[in-house]
């Protein structure tokens, strides 16, 4: 018969790797986290378009053509697929030549550089009061930035 004994165990603590392993997590970690509380997180990423333009820069019309299809509803659901549109709802083919649908025209009078923007953000007081005829508010969705570059987009349609 063999008598067992017990085996024995340190009663040191914690090894030493597993302190290392610890202070290097936890210095990663406030790295990583000290690094987001700097600055702007960038934006969406849109396939096949290029980052919103920063302040002062242009607008890009392909992120504005992005913009223009993940809207929710997207403006081809109301203004046709080609935006040139469809029952009650007016074309945004040569918006520069100034608005189609008579609500607008005292908005345009108004901002005759800006009246788009202001109209798709529709969440401003230059909108308050106007009968938007079903349009949403896109200012609840897009930022001003991307906002101007919807507008920069239609501006590209003939």
């Amino acid at each position: 018969m063999t008598v067992h004994t017990p085996i024995e165990s340190s009663s040191r603590g914690v090894p030493p790797w597993a302190l290392g392993l610890t202070v290097f997590v936890f210095l990663v970690g406030g790295v990583y986290f000290a690094s987001n509380l700097v600055g702007e997180n960038p934006p969406f990423a849109i396939p096949g378009a290029s980052a919103p333009a920063p302040s002062g820069g242009a607008p890009d019309p392909a992120v504005g053509q992005a913009l223009t299809e993940q809207a929710q509803p997207s403006c081809a659901s109301c203004h046709g697929a080609d935006l040139g549109g469809q029952a009650s709802f007016p074309s945004l083919l040569g918006i520069d030549d100034g608005p189609v649908s008579e609500n607008l025209q005292q908005l345009a009078a108004d901002h005759p550089e800006d009246w788009v923007a202001l109209w798709i953000d529709g969440t401003t007081p230059e909108t308050e009061g106007l009968n938007r005829f079903g349009m949403p508010a896109f200012g609840e969705q897009f930022s001003p930035e991307q906002i101007d570059a919807i507008v920069a987009y239609l501006q590209t349609l003939p």
